[in-house]
């Protein structure tokens, strides 16, 4: 008892520490994120919640202009690729906001068509979600870029990741909640 009382602490303190939105955090110390309902380049719609129910969801925030996402991207194409381009039992997405006339304060600093022909430029083939009011980045609280959310099966949070990390460690963290240990 004690040791799950200490794990679930020292989850909340780093959680807290990452500015995550704790106010949907369950009794359990469960945390779900707010939902998603936007569009990807190919002009898809993807509701988090309705769309992914029983999938294990990684979600990449990133901007055009940052080295580190321009570092990332390619891994992040890579692992879509080797865990079946959304077909299986993990969806990837990324999520960005291109500036416009009406949300200049948004977060990258190129509209949608320069976005979008960045996007496929790049072949970054996996769904990034276009966050064009800049809702999404300031319900999760995006500051560093890239962020990487995992959420598990039940719509729970398990994985944060502020910053760039390695394809190693980002696969490490898929496999942590694709394959939970028991």
């Amino acid at each position: 008892m004690k040791k799950k009382l200490l794990i679930l602490l020292l989850f909340i303190l780093s959680l807290t520490s990452f500015a995550i939105p704790l106010n949907n955090m369950d009794k359990d110390g469960n945390v779900t994120l707010p939902n998603i309902e936007l569009v990807d380049q190919y002009g898809k719609k993807h509701n988090l919640q309705d769309d992914y129910k029983g999938k294990v969801v990684m979600i990449n925030f990133w901007v055009s202009w940052c080295s580190d996402c321009k570092g990332e991207m390619p891994k992040v194409v890579e692992l879509y690729k080797e865990y079946g381009e959304n077909k299986k039992d993990l969806i990837i997405l990324g999520v960005v906001t291109p500036v416009s006339k009406k949300y200049p304060n948004n977060k990258d600093r190129i509209d949608k068509k320069a976005l979008l022909k960045y996007i496929a430029d790049n072949k970054y083939i996996f769904p990034s979600l276009f966050d064009e009011t800049g809702k999404t980045y300031a319900e999760y609280e995006i500051e560093k870029y890239p962020s990487t959310f995992i959420i598990d099966r039940n719509g729970y949070l398990k994985v944060y990741v502020k910053g760039a990390i390695s394809k190693e460690e980002l696969k490490q963290n898929i496999e942590s909640v694709l394959n939970p240990k028991k």
